[in-house]
């Protein structure tokens, strides 16, 4: 075993974090071998459904699931300090789409294959990124560098941001990791140490401080948003719905290796924010990419407008297939979102985003339109298990012909095709012998009464027509309607 040698410098100047060196700063930095094949998991998901070498996965598959482990591999081993470092200067947030996707992947790889190299290779890289992590003006560890273009500023074009949403990727898939490295209890004995030093970061570093900054702010009757993404920041915005899916992945993942409710009470926060924006239309549900929540919303000098151009349904079908993810991720964990609230999604699947054909299919938006704006596919992998049409749709004819071809790119068969092959290979097993896979998580959670108490104030019934979004800010009491 390597000697553990630490991943920081100690900033020097930086007035109380010299008495602060949490225990991520040393990590074991040597490979260890772990055998967790065929090894089950309390996650309650299927851990291995296929390695790539068996024979009896059809030869189409087996060349996605294949491909999709080599570019995860070849992505991760031509990462380098140089590489990593620019990269980070250029532009934290592309991490959150770019790197930590692909290296998302080799989790994803752990759990078709059941070898646990993936691991280690995953472990070895991050920490490239451990490397780069040095202090924001308030102390707090992050990834700095330049905001991308559009949020660029004209007066301060040298400004160093950190990133909220490369915060909470880093938090889902670290999280991810030590859920698979716990598998095998002799792979995660082996791996203590890194185990902790990922949980401190997340726990001291990655996620309290959006709170500390004001990121996050409580809306009336328990809901809450976050209202922005660079820090440090001339002003507020509640994000998107896409976003903050983003942030409730990784929030259920830290609590469910961490078991602190407090994650998991800050998920149904948003959740049932999300689930006040929708609109029941017809037996289904639409609802806007963006929706104001208070006072910082406001456009400034005096206007009566709001900050965002435009209120419209997701114009994006990744947009769309994210916002479904807040409330099908939640039900799988049994909280928030009923089997009816799932048969009203399957309702806006059906009925308004696709046009029924499973030979030529075309996508529209949640309210049905399609237009020079649209663009992409909305088509949600993770409802289409709940929905035997929607599987067949999502996994198998076209769009199984698709990833075939993709199949050789090291982006479309590789990071961009994660969502389709997880939710195939490892999640579908799994839906088919429990639809609420994670349901235990939130079992364990409503037997503490103030959290039943929590989650039956946030369990609002959605039965009105129509969620009516104010034109102007001078239309709102945000306390009242948000």
């Amino acid at each position: 075993m390597a000697p553990s040698r630490p991943l920081f410098r100690k900033p020097s100047g930086l007035r109380g974090l010299a008495a602060f060196i949490p225990a991520f700063l040393l990590v074991l930095g040597a490979p260890h071998p772990g055998q967790a094949k065929g090894t089950d998991t309390k996650s309650g998901e299927a851990k291995v459904v296929y390695a790539a070498s068996d024979d009896a996965l059809p030869a189409g598959d087996k060349l996605i699931v294949t491909a999709f482990i080599r570019h995860a591999v070849e992505f991760a081993k031509q990462r380098n300090p140089e590489r990593v470092s620019r990269d980070c200067a250029r532009s934290p947030e592309s991490f959150a789409w770019v790197d930590f996707r692909y290296l998302n992947c080799l989790n994803i790889s752990y759990e078709l294959t059941g070898d646990t190299q993936y691991l280690d290779l995953f472990r070895d890289t991050f920490r490239l990124y451990l490397d780069i992590l040095r202090p924001a003006s308030d102390g707090f560890l992050g990834w700095m560098g330049s905001p991308i273009p559009s949020r660029l500023s004209a007066d301060n074009p040298t400004l160093q941001i950190d990133e909220l949403q490369m915060s909470f990727r880093a938090i889902s898939i670290l999280s991810r990791w030590i859920e698979l490295a716990r598998v095998s209890p002799s792979y995660a004995d082996q791996n203590q140490e890194t185990i902790k030093a990922y949980l401190d970061l997340m726990e001291s570093q990655l996620y309290p401080k959006w709170d500390k900054r004001g990121y996050f702010a409580e809306t009336g009757e328990g809901r809450g948003v976050y209202r922005g993404l660079d820090f440090p920041s001339d002003g507020f915005l509640t994000l998107a719905h896409e976003k903050t899916a983003l942030v409730v992945d990784g929030l259920l993942a830290l609590h469910r290796v961490t078991g602190n409710d407090s994650y998991l009470k800050r998920a149904l926060q948003l959740g049932a924010r999300f689930k006040d924006c929708l609109s029941l239309v017809d037996g289904h549900y639409e609802w806007l990419s963006w929706c104001p929540a208070g006072p910082w919303d406001v456009a400034p000098g005096g206007a009566d407008a709001w900050k965002v151009g435009w209120m419209a349904p997701d114009p994006r079908g990744e947009w769309y297939a994210a916002g479904v993810s807040i409330a099908t991720s939640l039900y799988r964990h049994g909280l928030l979102f009923t089997d009816e609230d799932i048969g009203r999604f399957l309702r806006t699947q059906k009925e308004m985003c696709w046009n029924g054909d499973t030979e030529r299919p075309a996508y529209r938006t949640v309210s049905g339109q399609a237009n020079k704006f649209t663009v992409g596919r909305f088509l949600s992998y993770q409802l289409a298990h709940y929905d035997e049409t929607l599987s067949r749709l999502a996994f198998r004819g076209p769009h199984e012909e698709e990833a075939g071809r993709n199949a050789a790119s090291s982006w479309l068969g590789g990071a961009d095709a994660q969502d389709y092959v997880r939710e195939k290979f490892v999640v579908a097993p799994g839906i088919r012998a429990n639809p609420r896979s994670f349901e235990w998580v939130g079992r364990r959670f409503l037997e503490n009464p103030p959290n039943r108490a929590l989650h039956e104030q946030l369990d609002r019934e959605r039965t009105t027509p129509d969620v009516k979004v104010p034109c102007k800010p001078s239309q709102v009491s945000f306390a009242a309607a948000f």
